[in-house]
């Protein structure tokens, strides 16, 4: 797949001069999980007695974590909730979803050779999430994805993207600075993020954003992930 796409920069060590550190987000960016999201939303939405929502519908309101989702889930039934009773329908909705994480779930196409390319080149690879930790490892254990990273980040407590604290602390984990890195994401989440955490970003069509990617203004826009090698030549010419 990549014979034909520019050789990236070496060290004399072999490996890849930059980025050091690559995130990547998970929902929309390495797999498509909608499809399992809004089954578990209509299936709460049925326990209520609410009409389900359409698979396009629920796909615009992924990106923040499972709270605002649930949050924009029963807005668009006519029920604004807070506090106490969104805490609630956010333990229903994360009890559903806990139980229909990969039935429908695929893994984006490229994504297994993009993530083996850069590890045979010694990036360090993380997943940098808003979905909740224990989820993100199931989902990446169940597609013999873990492996593939040396960090995981997901929902755990720390501010979400879009507020930089989780890059940033990926990036210290694996040991490198923010001039050492780039986010790779679909979302407005994910390049708000990266521009606060002082990284460099690249957009990737087709996942769940309901803002054009050019008005998010990434580093670099990719059509699918086995582009990534062009961008990231382009985005060192700025390094």
């Amino acid at each position: 797949m990549f014979e034909e796409q520019i050789q990236p920069a070496m060290t004399e060590e072999g490996t890849v001069a930059w980025p050091r550190v690559i995130l990547f987000d998970l929902d929309g960016t390495l797999i498509d999980s909608v499809p399992d999201i809004a089954a578990s939303a209509n299936l709460m939405l049925a326990r209520e007695g609410l009409n389900p929502l359409t698979i396009d519908e629920v796909r615009a309101m992924i990106g923040h974590g499972i709270r605002v989702l649930t949050k924009r889930i029963f807005a668009a039934r006519g029920q604004d909730l807070d506090g106490e009773a969104l805490d609630y329908k956010t333990a229903i909705m994360s009890g559903i979803y806990a139980e229909n994480l990969t039935v429908r779930t695929t893994v984006h196409a490229g994504a297994r050779e993009i993530l083996a390319h850069y590890r045979s080149l010694g990036a360090k690879l993380a997943v940098v999430t808003n979905k909740p930790q224990l989820a993100t490892e199931t989902v990446l254990d169940a597609f013999e994805l873990s492996g593939d990273f040396d960090l995981v980040v997901g929902d755990s407590g720390m501010p979400r993207k879009p507020e930089p604290d989780m890059l940033l602390h990926a990036i210290k984990q694996l040991g490198a600075s923010p001039a050492d890195a780039i986010m790779v994401g679909d979302s407005p989440a994910d390049i708000d993020s990266a521009r606060a955490a002082g990284i460099a970003s690249v957009g990737v069509r087709g996942g769940y954003t309901n803002v054009p990617l050019e008005d998010l203004r990434p580093g670099a826009i990719i059509e699918q992930l086995s582009d990534l090698p062009k961008a990231v030549e382009a985005l060192r010419a700025d390094v």
